[in-house]
Formats: C-alpha cells, structure tokens, sequence
C-alpha cells in the first residue's frame, strides 16, 4: 500500500468510524422524488436498499462493513471489476449510478491517479452515500447530479473514458433509455482506443432478454458473466477483444502483478460465462421508447 492509500485508508475509518456504534435496523427512510430509500444496519453490514412502492420489498442497492470498508460485499459488484483484467489501469473512469459508492470508492484508492466522474440522478443518494458509506468526493472523486444520458450529451467533445460503468438502477430496474442501442452507441463513442463499457443487468427484469441482444448488438466484442444474485454483468469494447477463456490466467497475473490490490483471481472463481438469453429478443431502441 502506497503512502497515499495509507493517509486514504485511515480517512475513510475515521469516517465510518462513528457507524460502529449505530443500532441494529433501520437508520434511514425516506422517500425521494426518485426513489423509496432505507438504510438499515443488520449484523456488521449496513445496507443501502430501494422499496418497492406497490409490494414494500426492498432491493438492496450496496453493502458495507465498515470494519473493512474496501472490500466489496456485493457479488456483482465483484464482477463488474474483472473488467480490470482487460483495463488493468484505467487513468479515467465515467460512473452512471452512485448508490453507496462502492465501486467508486474501491477504484478511487486503487488508482491513486484515476480521475472517477460519476452522474447520479437523485441528489438523496449523494447525501446517503456521504453519512452512511464513506463516499467522499475530492478533486479526482467529482460527482454531478442529473440524469446520466442528458449528462453523456454535454460532455466536450473530445472527453474520453477507460472505463465507463453502468450502474443506475431503481426499484423498478433501470430506467428504458438507458437500455437502448442509441445509448450503447454514445457510450461506444465516448470510450478511449482500448475503453470498455461494463453494465449491470438483472435476469429477472422483463427487458432483460431484450438488453442483452441489444448490447450485444452495441459492440464488436462483448463478453458476460452471471453471480448467483441473478445480476449479469455484461461487458463490451470496439477494440478490445474479450475472450472469457483466457480471463482465468489473465486474473492471476493482474492479481500478481498489477498494483491495484484488487482479488481478481478469487473473483473469477464466483462467476459463470455465457450466461443464457433469447437471442430472438428485441433490440430495444429509442424510436420505440416514444411510439
């Protein structure tokens, strides 16, 4: 660990420091224009989740425990960082979707030069993220709040991302015009010349089939892996060829060599590649979204 990681490590525990003594269940609930949102504490974890409005089921959205704030709880969220394997040192990273933060945070100490830019709709989940989570945003943290598809529309032309992470889900999944080609295809042209687009998906949505086909339809190469959650990551480049054979090696020797710290080699072993979808299923397109 760098000196710089060391002074960052200490800085989030001294923020988290006073969650130690918080009770067990819930610490928060509120809803937003956007969302229904509980913080809750159960055992060692706390939890930020998303209720349902109708059914009053809560998605939980990240885990935390906070006695080791850099280890990510979640399965998924373990996934969505083997594309590292394939960007092992990413300089510039685009987020769509905050939640807690734990990506953000994770990446943020391991790349101690990376610049993180994240968009997040609902301003509540900035502020959550902040008291509950240990997300701290700094000169190379930057947060905006707005929509992240308006948000990709202004950027300069010429701003170009390593990694861009698609993560912006709601109880009810993620929002239709964040699924389409038409974003896919933005997102393509905002990558750098090896840049990946990495995005959350849940098999049990019903537009899942369908946003799968579409994705894979965005990019040349594209390559998935599904956790026992039921989420199913899916990954795509222009450029990079993403061969899921060789990623097992490729882990290894990331872990071994690469500087980020980051347990790639025993996250491979909880995902399965290729995961199933109809392949007959729409491609979802912003044409429809208004029809």
């Amino acid at each position: 660990m760098s000196p710089w990681q060391e002074r960052n490590l200490a800085a989030i525990t001294r923020r988290l420091a006073p969650l130690r003594h918080s009770p067990q269940g819930i610490l928060f609930e509120r809803r937003s224009v956007y969302n229904h949102i509980v913080v809750r504490r159960k055992r060692n974890q706390f939890l930020l989740c998303y209720q349902h409005q109708q059914s009053r089921v809560e998605e939980v959205q990240s885990r935390l425990d906070p006695l080791s704030p850099l280890d990510l709880l979640s399965p998924y969220t373990q996934a969505m960082l083997l594309a590292l394997v394939w960007c092992p040192q990413p300089r510039r990273i685009l987020f769509i979707g905050l939640g807690g933060g734990r990506l953000q945070m994770v990446l943020h100490h391991a790349f101690e030069s990376a610049q993180l830019d994240t968009v997040e709709l609902d301003p509540l989940v900035v502020d959550l993220a902040t008291r509950f989570f240990g997300f701290f945003p700094d000169e190379r943290q930057r947060t905006v709040i707005a929509d992240g598809r308006s948000h990709i529309r202004t950027l300069a032309a010429g701003t170009t991302y390593d990694l861009i992470i698609l993560d912006a889900y709601r109880a009810e999944g993620v929002a239709p015009h964040l699924l389409t080609y038409d974003f896919y295809s933005e997102c393509r042209a905002l990558l750098g010349p090896h840049g990946l687009v990495v995005s959350n998906l849940h098999s049990s949505t019903p537009v899942y089939d369908a946003a799968r086909r579409t994705f894979a339809a965005a990019f040349r190469y594209t390559t998935a892996c599904s956790v026992s959650s039921g989420n199913i990551v899916v990954i795509g480049s222009d450029t990079v060829s993403l061969d899921s054979r060789i990623l097992w090696n490729r882990a290894a020797l990331a872990e071994r060599f690469g500087t980020s710290g980051l347990p790639l080699a025993t996250w491979v072993q909880h995902v399965s590649f290729r995961p199933p979808y109809r392949r007959r299923a729409s491609i979802l397109r912003d044409s429809r979204l208004s029809a």
